[in-house]
């Protein structure tokens, strides 16, 4: 991605919209891999993240958990590409789990009736105590 630097003559920056890059860190242990996940997930960036989530599901971990805290939207492309990990992990018989608090993306969820296909937990702990009953 090319660094955009403004012309002193372009309107602010708050009357433009860029497009962050998503972050993709990922935290493997004998109990979960954690893929924890930043910026905006949009048509752009949501093949990359599906592909960094099936790559994990390919090690069979014990729990694939997607951490979506810092996440401050996702559009149709991004969820898609979750439900499709979702229904993988599910195949493999891997425990997929969403963490998230984010507005921008449990409202859409609860729209689009995908509350009911993710296990969503507010905070990794949660997540974490969950899959260890």
């Amino acid at each position: 991605m090319t660094d955009y630097r403004a012309p002193a003559s372009d309107p602010p920056r708050s009357a433009r919209r860029f497009v962050s890059p998503l972050n993709i860190s990922i935290t493997t242990s004998a109990t979960e891999t954690v893929v924890t996940v930043s910026g905006e997930i949009d048509l752009a960036v949501s093949d990359g993240l599906r592909q960094a989530l099936e790559e994990e599901l390919r090690f069979t971990p014990a729990a694939l958990i997607a951490d979506l805290s810092a996440v401050s939207f996702c559009d149709s492309s991004g969820f898609t590409a979750l439900v499709q990990i979702r229904a993988k992990a599910e195949e493999s018989g891997v425990p997929f789990i969403m963490v998230t608090q984010e507005r921008a993306l449990l409202r859409p969820m609860s729209l689009l009736g995908l509350d009911s296909v993710f296990t969503v937990h507010p905070t990794l702990d949660s997540a974490r105590d969950a899959l260890a009953r």
